[in-house]
């Protein structure tokens, strides 16, 4: 994965001819994401290459703490795209949730492009550490608060609800930014778990080089679920060693839940509409791109279970495409509050 400290990662390789409209799609976007070393910056950096190369534009990705740093700048036109988890973009359009001092009360203007990867989280620890299960965790420094991200945060909180633990049964531990501090935390010793680990973080990789990485099992009872979610929404996913997998030491549960690809409102409809159809009719090209990309699939772009609503020009191609159904039609009205 490329590595960049503090600048924006400059993707352009504009190659495509212009359509009549081109001048309705911006020749540079930002896109936000988390820091580096984050999955979420990780796939930015290759959604925005294959979004570049085919619009003729810049897509300039943008590391930082989250999407509390980068939301706000939805409504100024700073900040023409991002990636997010369901929690945050759900949120940060309302401004609840722990958005409500970023955002100053004032919910941002993002509209949904596609859902995307299935995100695979869950608690992360250094090899060397001795914490194995859950139990293990009680009495330990667990970080459950991210500035940069309120989701995250939210994460943190679940972890430690679904291991069965109290704020009294562990020390709770704050980091500025997003999950890649928390990693970042873990390896220099200032944290013995990290409340947000996902699977496919570059990052990992460093821990592993270290210390040794493991991820740590959730609890898969249904008891245990009911109170993750009342932190975070997401199901138990049973996750296998494997390529890209780096922590996973064993069968483990983690939670799963949708990263989506959004879009500030004031984008284009034809940009919105280009954008996704050169995600969809280029789908493939992701896959070589990062591990995690290969689950950004045309086939749950479309999401009955999406918290925001779409962006007029995405609606506009899948229903072209033929992938928006007439439950679509309802989800979409009452996400629109209409």
């Amino acid at each position: 994965m490329m590595k960049v400290k503090g600048l924006a990662v400059l993707l352009a390789i504009g190659v495509a001819s212009a359509p009549a409209a081109a001048q309705d799609v911006p020749k540079v976007m930002n896109m936000g994401t988390h820091g580096v070393g984050s999955l979420i910056n990780a796939m930015g950096i290759g959604m925005g290459k294959v979004i570049g190369q085919h619009l003729d534009a810049q897509v300039r990705v943008q590391p930082g703490a989250g999407p509390a740093e980068w939301l706000p700048q939805t409504s100024t036109g700073e900040m023409h795209l991002g990636i997010l988890n369901n929690y945050d973009a759900f949120h940060g359009r309302k401004a609840t949730g722990g958005y409500e001092k970023a955002l100053q009360n004032k919910g941002a203007p993002i509209m949904l492009l596609t859902s995307g990867t299935r995100n695979w989280l869950g608690p992360l620890v250094s090899g060397d550490s001795g914490i194995k299960t859950c139990a293990d965790m009680k009495g330990k420094r667990i970080i459950v608060r991210y500035t940069g991200s309120a989701g995250v945060s939210a994460q943190g909180a679940a972890v430690a609800a679904n291991c069965g633990l109290n704020p009294s049964d562990f020390r709770a531990v704050a980091v500025a930014g997003g999950p890649d501090k928390g990693v970042q935390a873990v390896m220099d010793g200032t944290a013995d778990v990290s409340g947000s680990g996902a699977v496919g973080m570059g990052i990992i990789a460093e821990l592993d080089a270290k210390k040794g990485a493991r991820f740590v099992s959730l609890d898969p009872s249904p008891a245990a679920w009911e109170r993750f979610r009342k932190h975070f929404p997401a199901s138990p996913r049973k996750v296998e060693p494997g390529p890209g997998r780096v922590g996973i030491k064993e069968p483990v549960t983690l939670a799963e839940y949708p990263f989506y690809l959004v879009a500030a409102e004031k984008l284009s409809q034809e940009a919105a509409y280009r954008i996704v159809k050169v995600l969809w009719e280029k789908n493939e090209e992701l896959f070589p791109l990062h591990a995690r990309l290969r689950a950004w699939v045309k086939a749950g772009y479309v999401d009955e279970d999406a918290t925001i609503p779409y962006h007029p020009g995405a609606v506009k191609f899948y229903k072209e495409a033929g992938a928006w159904s007439a439950k679509m039609d309802e989800v979409q009205k009452k996400l629109l509050g209409r």
